[in-house]
């Protein structure tokens, strides 16, 4: 069931899209945070690491050029080497651990594009779609 969940969260972010012209977070990215609503702490610290790539990139574009996949690179590059830093210096008293490898990245990517606020409020619009999608298959989608 996991893996229709992702497809259909494809299918609704290219959906969302074509409406609104608003991209949630990337089109793969609802589907993951969907699947991960049970654990509301790694979604936060997710979307906290894409936010920090974010703005290292914006410090790094300062000093270098980046753009198209050089610029999507850095930002894939960037989140995974943030949540190495933050788990390997023991900021958190516990590693909450990160949804995926690449999907920080590409929240970030997207965040970059077309802002912050409009990324993340479109990704709340489809994930709460795909959670409702979820509870009607029987699935446990929140923290009991």
């Amino acid at each position: 069931m996991y893996n229709e969940i992702v497809l259909a969260g494809v299918a609704l972010s290219l959906i969302f899209s074509e409406l609104t012209g608003l991209s949630p977070a990337g089109i793969i990215v609802p589907g993951y945070i969907a699947l991960t609503l049970q654990t509301p702490v790694r979604v936060v610290y997710t979307v906290i690491v894409a936010l920090l790539a974010c703005g290292c990139a914006r410090l790094i574009a300062r000093w270098t050029i980046l753009y198209g996949r050089r610029r999507f690179a850095v930002l894939i590059l960037l989140s995974f080497l943030l949540n190495a830093a933050i788990v390997g210096t023991g900021l958190l008293p516990y590693d909450p651990g990160m949804i995926g490898v690449l999907v920080p990245g590409i929240m970030a990517q997207e965040m970059e594009k077309q802002g912050v606020l409009k990324s993340l409020l479109s990704l709340a619009v489809v994930v709460g779609l795909l959670a409702l999608l979820m509870m009607w298959f029987g699935m446990r989608v929140f923290p009991v």
